[in-house]
């Protein structure tokens, strides 16, 4: 790119140059053709006082040639008497002779002759020559300074090229660079003014599609994180359900039935709360019993509890009844990631209670076990890609996420039992 930018401005500035040195030049020949001419009528006018009056072809008679110029004095009858210059009259002399200015230009000189006129008759003709050397040495001089300022401005052209193609091709080849690195890695890109107003434009606009860029690729890691996720929980249920059934089959086929599509409707349920999650779309959000939503928690997670000889403890029927305003399946996701954790990786008897707050409800689950606070804490503030490759950050960071969609807010309350508490409001979050 640099190489093209010099080689555009060199071609342009010679081009430039070439077009007006030329015609230049051309003048500058006629002028001084012009003004060789003029000095030329200057020296033969200056060399005509010089000679006396009444003088006749054989009197005494001093001419002084000026440098560069040849005098020669001419009878009537144009033979030569005096100074240099063609033996017999040309044409030049001839028409002096004949009482008129002659003038001529041959190949190796200009001549200009005058008549010398005593009582209306022409005694002599002074005849002045001036070689074409002398006007063609200033000629060649006027070309050469000519082209020595044509050269040093082509030179001066492409330094000053070579600079601004530097300076327009570094931040082109950044912008250039950060391009090729859209969509690669969520890092958020960042380029140094470079000082061009248009190319600075440019730079915060490929910023602009940085950021929507690395957001987009960011909720896609987040989206397949918690669909794995979170979709394990509903299939491994509907597989012990299957399991279950080939083991022990009931009866009645119908319940089977009523069980399985149950666990469909849950993966169902799952997937659109996650497909809504990705795209910022909130979910369908109602007034619900938190009760109903803990039956659905002890139906979906009891058999697990009873297969790892671990206790699952609800509030007793009708003390969980509190009226909330949230999203269903956001809730029983979150309550699902967070009993998940508990029978993974906590210990003894997990349970679950709630609380009321201000202006809403604390659902709390707890197990006898124990965390590092801090790490919790830590990891519901990272964002999905530094969470990607531990599924209980995954969990718990997709847990907070759907709080804080829900207007709700998730939090390690302990950390010596691990209890986590979910805080949502009464009424719609604004």
């Amino acid at each position: 790119m640099k190489r093209r930018i010099v080689l555009a401005i060199m071609i342009s500035i010679t081009l430039a140059v070439v077009v007006f040195a030329v015609p230049l030049g051309v003048v500058i020949e006629r002028v001084f053709e012009d003004e060789a001419l003029l000095r030329l009528e200057r020296v033969t006018i200056l060399a005509e006082r010089d000679i006396p009056s009444g003088w006749r072809p054989g009197d005494p008679l001093r001419l002084d040639d000026p440098d560069g110029t040849i005098l020669g004095l001419y009878g009537p009858d144009g033979a030569r008497v005096f100074g240099a210059g063609p033996t017999v009259a040309d044409q030049p002399v001839l028409d002096a002779v004949g009482d008129r200015i002659g003038e001529a230009e041959t190949r190796t000189s200009y001549v200009i002759t005058v008549p010398i006129v005593d009582n209306d008759q022409v005694v002599a003709v002074l005849r002045a020559e001036q070689p074409l050397s002398v006007t063609d040495r200033r000629i060649r001089a006027a070309w050469a300074s000519m082209g020595l300022l044509g050269f040093a401005v082509i030179t001066l052209s492409g330094l000053l090229g070579r600079w601004l193609a530097q300076r327009i091709a570094v931040p082109v080849e950044a912008l250039h660079r950060t391009a090729r690195q859209l969509g690669t890695d969520g890092e958020a890109v960042t380029l140094p003014a470079s000082g061009l107003a248009e190319l600075d434009d440019v730079a915060v606009a490929l910023k602009d599609a940085a950021t929507r860029v690395a957001d987009s690729v960011e909720r896609e890691r987040a989206f397949t994180a918690s669909v794995s996720h979170q979709l394990r929980t509903p299939i491994t249920g509907l597989r012990l359900l299957l399991e279950t059934e080939q083991v022990a089959p009931r009866t009645d086929r119908g319940d089977i039935v009523r069980d399985a599509c149950a666990a469909v409707a849950r993966l169902e349920a799952t997937v659109e709360e996650l497909l809504l999650l990705a795209r910022h779309r909130p979910a369908d959000r109602s007034s619900l019993d938190l009760a109903d939503v803990l039956v659905g928690v002890d139906r979906r997670w009891r058999q697990s509890f009873d297969n790892a000889r671990r206790i699952l403890q609800l509030p007793a029927p009708g003390e969980g009844s509190m009226q909330l305003f949230v999203s269903a399946s956001a809730l029983d996701n979150i309550v699902d990631v967070l009993v998940d954790n508990a029978l993974r990786h906590g210990q003894g008897t997990v349970s679950i209670n709630w609380v009321a707050v201000d202006g809403g409800v604390s659902v709390r689950v707890a197990d006898e076990g124990n965390v590092e606070r801090g790490r919790i804490d830590r990891l519901l503030a990272q964002t999905p890609s530094a969470v990607a490759s531990d599924t209980t950050r995954i969990g718990l960071r997709f847990a907070g996420r759907l709080a804080h969609a829900e207007g709700g807010e998730l939090i390690c309350t302990s950390d010596d039992p691990t209890t986590f508490a979910l805080v949502v409001p009464h009424a719609p979050p604004a």
